[in-house]
Order: C-alpha cells, then sequence, then structure tokens
C-alpha cells in the first residue's frame, strides 16, 4: 500500500510542476523539442510596424542586405524577413525557424516588442538595459527549438536602435555565420570528404585539401605548375576548383595582376561548345577585391571577381585564395568558380570558400 501512495503523490508533484512551469497540457512535457527549420543566410526580424518601417528598418536593410562579394547579379549578403509578435503568436510554425533578430525601441514600453524583450531579458538585465546606453544587445539560443540563435538588439529611442545596430552589426554577422556553419557544412560535404588523390591529399605539393566526395577529376596536369583541376555538376550548375603551385617572391608579388595572368592561362583550357572559346577574369564590368586572410596558421591573400567566357555568353563569380609557405618559398593558388545561370550563387561561393579554407600546408 506505502507503495500506491508514494506512486500517487509523486504523480500529483509531477502534475504541480508542469502546471507551474506552465504546461497546460501534461503529456507535452514529454514532447521532444523540435528542431530548428530555414534556410542558412536567412534571418528573421522580430520587430513592429513603427521600427520596421522607419529609418531604423532601413539601416536593418542596409547592414545585413548588403551585396554579397561578388556576384554578376547583385545578391544580399542575408535574405531578411520580417515578423511581429503577433505574427509568432497566430502561427506557432513561425516560432521555430533557425535565426532571428529581435528589435525593440524599449523607450516605446507599450509595444509589444518592447514588453517582448521586457519578458525575456529578464527584470534586472531590462533594467540595466534602460540606464547602460552600452548594453544595448543580447544572445538567446533554443528558444522555442533545437538549433535557433535570436540576436536581441534594443535601446530607450529610436536614434540609439539605429546606432546600435550599426555598431553591433559585424558581431551580428558573425554569430549567424557561425550558428550556420554547421548547414554550410553538410550541404558542402552531403556526400562525405572524399578519399583518394584526387579528393584528399594533393601530395605533388605536401598539402591537404579535403574535397567533398562527388567532385570529379577534370585534368591532372603535372608539368602546369601542378595543376589539378576538379568539378561538381549538380542540375545546371557547376562548381569548379583548380589548384597550382607557384615560385614564393615576396608578399608584394601576391598581386591582383598575377592572380589573373594566372586564372586566365588556366582559362584556356575551359571552353563551351563555341569554337574558340575560354574563360578569363572581367575586372571592367566589376573590380576584382581582394584582403589578407590567414589559413592553416599560414599568411594567405583572397581574392574576388567575376569571370567570363569569350567568344560565348557565360559568366559567373570566382575567388582565388593563395597561400604561402615561406618554408619551402612557395605558394599555392586555389581558384573556385561557378557557372550556374539564373542561379543564385552566393550558397556556391560560400562552399568553394569552405572548402579552400580548410586548406592545410
Amino acid at each position: 500500500m506505502s507503495e500506491i501512495i508514494k506512486y500517487a503523490m509523486g504523480f500529483m508533484l509531477f502534475c504541480i510542476l508542469t502546471i507551474s512551469c506552465g504546461v497546460s497540457d501534461p503529456a507535452k512535457a514529454f514532447q521532444a523539442r523540435p528542431t530548428a527549420l530555414g534556410k542558412m543566410n536567412e534571418i528573421v526580424v522580430i520587430t513592429d510596424d513603427v521600427i520596421w518601417n522607419s529609418f531604423v528598418g532601413d539601416t536593418i536593410d542596409y547592414f545585413f542586405g548588403e551585396v554579397y562579394p561578388i556576384t554578376p547579379s547583385p545578391e544580399p549578403t542575408f535574405d531578411l524577413r520580417r515578423f511581429d509578435v503577433g505574427d509568432l503568436n497566430a502561427q506557432p510554425l513561425k516560432r521555430q525557424l533557425r535565426t532571428y533578430m529581435v528589435v525593440a525601441n524599449l523607450g516605446d514600453e507599450n509595444s509589444d516588442i518592447a514588453k517582448f524583450v521586457k519578458k525575456d531579458l529578464g527584470e534586472e538585465r531590462y533594467q540595466k538595459a534602460l540606464s547602460d546606453p552600452t548594453f544595448n544587445t543580447s544572445v538567446g539560443r533554443d528558444k522555442w527549438a533545437n538549433g535557433q540563435i535570436l540576436i536581441y538588439v534594443f535601446a530607450k529611442s529610436m536614434d540609439d536602435l539605429a546606432a546600435a545596430i550599426a555598431k553591433n552589426y559585424e558581431g551580428i554577422a558573425a554569430k549567424v555565420n557561425d550558428n550556420d556553419a554547421e548547414q554550410l557544412y553538410q550541404s558542402t560535404y552531403s556526400r562525405g570528404e572524399g578519399t583518394g588523390f584526387i579528393s584528399k591529399t594533393v601530395e605533388r605539393y605536401g598539402a591537404e585539401i579535403i574535397l567533398p566526395g562527388d567532385y570529379k577529376l577534370v585534368m591532372d596536369a603535372p608539368e602546369d605548375n601542378g595543376l589539378i583541376w576538379v568539378r561538381r555538376d549538380i542540375k545546371e550548375k557547376v562548381m569548379n576548383i583548380a589548384v597550382r603551385q607557384f615560385p614564393y617572391k615576396g608578399p608584394e608579388s601576391i598581386s591582383k595582376e598575377m592572380v589573373k595572368n594566372n586564372f586566365d592561362a588556366f582559362g584556356k583550357y575551359v571552353h563551351s561548345d563555341a569554337e574558340g572559346s575560354y574563360i578569363k577574369i572581367n575586372d571592367v564590368d566589376l573590380p576584382m577585391l581582394s584582403w589578407d586572410k590567414t589559413i592553416s596558421g599560414r599568411f594567405a591573400r583572397e581574392f574576388r571577381g567575376i569571370w567570363e567566357m569569350e567568344n560565348d555568353f557565360m559568366g559567373g563569380p570566382f575567388l582565388s585564395y593563395v597561400i604561402v609557405n615561406e618554408e619551402v618559398q612557395k605558394m599555392i593558388q586555389i581558384d573556385g568558380f561557378i557557372l550556374a545561370p539564373g542561379k543564385s550563387k552566393r550558397d556556391m561561393m560560400q562552399q568553394i570558400e569552405l572548402i579552400a579554407s580548410k586548406t592545410k600546408w
């Protein structure tokens, strides 16, 4: 009898606890939290009409909708959607997406979005937000689904809110990209990491470049600076990676002109059905961009621009990584370029960037 009483008391305690924690249906306590849905590079902005239709909304679009570098047709760095608090309450599925940025003017304390942020921050941090002008961002995770990130941006006035968005853009963008990192890896290596000569190790350079398992060898030309050219063909989209090695003559030699000459020399191998066709960099219609990086502890420089097909109507984006090994006074140039007519190219470029950035030498 005592065991039955213990069981009954335990069940009653469980019911009390689940109700006190806001679970109206005790059965829901056993339901697994859903996995967040949505695409990478997508940010759902939760804010109200007053903010979204003001200069603050323009500031959000200016920074987070800026053009991704570089594609033939402009594409945004992030895809933006906007919900208000009412949308979340009316359609629960809208609470199961991956990435949210919650933007609130705490000076309008009666607005739904200000109340939403106050509740999520808690009273102590909310009071800090009102008294400390430097405290204007916060990060939450897995509020409604696993794999979620919620980035809160708040201030006591509209002017301060716009300034907070501008000031924190780079940090917010980095957090979004970090949250997307696993999804980017899975989309890049959906067929696993390749093995064997063309996919695992570029032995002739003493380097390691881990390629996805569905890249195929197009050309192996040791006599041409150790050229290896591989590509992936998926539904009218072609992703190419070419690797060569050159003597290193100091950082001043790693120039846009050098990269262009090397890319164009390789481009003679790439042609369409049109007679006399080949690819080359077009730095007239759009400029080449470049910046320094560190890859696997070594100095590198990244270049981006567009290519075009001579004697044919084709083109697309490219990126080139030049990675230096001062110990052997050599450098590797990795060229990645895409042909995907009429398709978005941003996500594919990110995949090539991921592959190149994982180079070990």
